[in-house]
């Protein structure tokens, strides 16, 4: 069965094209659940390896170009990702499925985006973003002071000192399960200013369960606590990612729209054999 591979900042996608039904009928035949299935695709080493699965499927309303399922690399299902929702765009603008004006369907809504540069750059126009607010934690006998706000998911952003060599792991994954973002837990972002435009970030990915290269609804997140806590004075925000590439967030001033742009790689098209499975 046929895949691409894509990555946004290192953030690293598989995707499918399952407007035929192709994947489900291809799982089935492993007797496998679709979780099973997104797991061992993503692991390294025994599948493909990757931060998230893609299915592209027909839309339920037919003014939208497509419908996506997305799934982290643990099998749990996310309502939005930025950074694949670019790597989605660029898929489906190879395959003939959109042109350049692009509207597609997630669990966070209607998801409108741009290709750029034949598919190498997309920009996104993300739902608004909602519950900005400032938060105090308890974290490894610390008190530790942040902002939280969902640009499609939850995000936790605090800014650190010497965000090089910090603790990403340790930190990240406590506060991703702490008591205050129960039930659902949240992601974390961790920053630093550069300029007047200008963050670092580095991300702990819920679902992912570890440090990714990029975040894109992180890098979304980052950029408008930033701005709106007054620690950069311009926008567009560029955001540095762990990946060394550049995001650039736009956004007005009450978020009733908010853009996230930046290249998409093809890494490869492959295969996928069915004794990739039986390890």
């Amino acid at each position: 069965m046929r895949f691409v591979k894509l990555h946004g900042s290192g953030n690293d996608f598989v995707v499918f094209d399952n407007r035929q039904g192709e994947v489900y009928d291809f799982v089935k035949s492993l007797n496998l659940s679709l979780k099973e299935f997104v797991v061992k695709v993503c692991a390294f080493h025994t599948g493909v390896g990757a931060d998230g699965l893609i299915l592209i499927e027909n839309p339920e309303n037919y003014e939208n170009h497509f419908k996506w399922q997305f799934f982290n690399s643990d099998g749990s299902v996310a309502s939005m990702c930025g950074n694949g929702s670019r790597c989605a765009v660029r898929f489906a603008y190879e395959e003939g499925i959109v042109d350049k004006q692009v509207r597609f369907e997630t669990l966070a809504g209607v998801i409108h985006a741009e290709v750029l540069d034949e598919g190498k750059r997309v920009k996104v126009l993300l739902t608004k973003p909602n519950g900005l607010k400032d938060v105090s934690l308890r974290v490894r006998g610390t008190s530790v002071e942040g902002s939280f706000i969902n640009t499609g998911v939850p995000h936790f952003v605090m800014l650190v000192d010497n965000l090089e060599s910090f603790d990403v792991i340790s930190y990240g994954r406590e506060i991703r399960f702490h008591q205050v973002f129960e039930p659902g837990g949240t992601n974390v972002d961790f920053i630093k200013v550069n300029s007047e435009d200008s963050i670092s970030i580095r991300t702990y990915e819920r679902g992912v369960e570890n440090e990714t290269l990029a975040c894109g609804t992180g890098a979304v997140a980052s950029a408008i606590v930033a701005y709106k806590r007054g620690l950069v004075k311009r926008k567009p925000v560029e955001v540095r990612t762990k990946g060394g590439d550049i995001l650039r967030i736009d956004f007005d001033d009450d978020l009733s729209r908010v853009f996230l742009e930046g290249s998409v790689y093809k890494v490869f098209d492959g295969f996928l054999h069915k004794e990739a499975f039986y390890y």
